[in-house]
């Protein structure tokens, strides 16, 4: 179960090996939905790097300026007021997405992860199974007694 790719031009992908049943074989893929997720988690990285960046910087401002804040504060007196809810900070929910890969993009994601044992080659496709195969040897054939003989008619 060793499989190799090799990116060509347009993002399609040329994929190489042999499956778990022993079968080898090779496919051109589509790769471009499988390169814009990927591309999304990038930006999702160095977004989330820039942001700790900036809040680094301006960590000794942010500082300053809450020292300045506390130091014109007027205590209130806890006996002239009632809380009667605290209230919560957070962030706003966000729906889940969920992305419907499309085959070639289920190879990809495979091929990737390394989970290739749910691979097998159909007439020169890579298939997605839908859970993992196990090896199976080669049958042996089996001959009959009765090959090539004479109905009988008793």
């Amino acid at each position: 179960m060793t499989f190799t790719t090799i990116n060509l031009t347009g993002n399609r992908v040329l994929v190489r090996g042999t499956d778990i049943t022993g079968a080898t074989g090779e496919c051109t893929l589509d790769g471009n939905q499988w390169v814009e997720l990927n591309g999304r988690s990038d930006l999702d990285k160095a977004q989330a790097a820039f942001d700790a960046a900036v809040e680094e910087f301006f960590a000794p401002l942010t500082k300053a300026a809450e020292a300045a804040k506390r130091s014109i504060e007027v205590p209130e007196d806890s006996n002239a007021y009632v809380v009667l809810d605290e209230g919560s900070e957070g962030e706003a929910r966000r729906p889940k997405q969920v992305v419907k890969l499309t085959r070639d993009s289920q190879v990809l994601r495979l091929i990737e992860s390394g989970n290739t044992d749910r691979l097998i080659w159909v007439n020169d496709q890579l298939e997605v199974t839908e859970s993992s195969v196990a090896p199976t040897p080669s049958a042996p054939a089996v001959a009959s007694d009765s090959a090539g003989a004479e109905p009988n008619e008793g």
